[in-house]
């Protein structure tokens, strides 16, 4: 099987030294366009990886001094742990910023709107961590009667949006699938 680039992509709103983390996703790939990657999962808000992911976005955002507003950061995964690969200020992207807002109930655009409408409030409520309400993925795969297929997942529970996910990744890679010869291959949209 070919090497798969592997990441992390964080949005976050940004005001003064308080930050708020609206999601953190998984991503596979090189992205296309400006927060468009051709797999992303969403990931819990707590766990060894993600803490870490987010200390490493939190210092390259000091470093590179980002001003206020909603941000995103990509991060690589490589042997050595995980490393700063691009900031960006602004929204993330329309599919993930959906995706992210569906399955947490709040996103990044919301907390930009409350750090502008009450900073007060956001100051206050910033550091409290996202709960998942809905497992979330998008991706996008090889179709054989076309170049693409942006497909969606949203399931309010993990272990059917991780089977679609993983079967799409494979199958989009090209590899031969393990069900023996069901077609797992997702529809577009699959939201449930």
């Amino acid at each position: 099987m070919a090497h798969v680039r592997t990441g992390l992509h964080i949005s976050v709103v940004t005001l003064g030294s308080t930050h708020r983390i609206c999601a953190i996703w998984s991503v596979r790939g090189t992205p296309a366009d400006l927060c468009e990657f051709p797999g992303a999962l969403l990931l819990p808000r707590r766990g060894a990886e993600q803490d870490w992911a987010v200390e490493t976005a939190l210092a390259a955002l000091a470093e590179h001094r980002a001003g206020d507003g909603p941000l995103c950061v990509d991060l690589t995964t490589t042997a050595g742990g995980i490393q700063p690969a691009g900031i960006r200020p602004g929204p993330c992207a329309s599919d993930l910023l959906g995706l992210a807002r569906t399955a947490l109930g709040d996103g990044q655009r919301e907390w930009a709107e409350l750090a502008h409408a009450d900073p007060a409030a956001f100051h206050a409520t910033a550091a409290r961590p996202y709960t998942l309400r809905r497992q979330a993925a998008c991706l996008v795969t090889r179709d054989p009667d076309g170049p693409r297929k942006d497909v969606t997942l949203l399931h309010a529970r993990q272990d059917r949006v991780l089977r679609d996910y993983t079967v799409g990744l494979l199958t989009s890679a090209g590899t031969t699938d393990a069900t023996a010869g069901e077609d797992t291959r997702p529809s577009h949209p699959r939201r449930q």
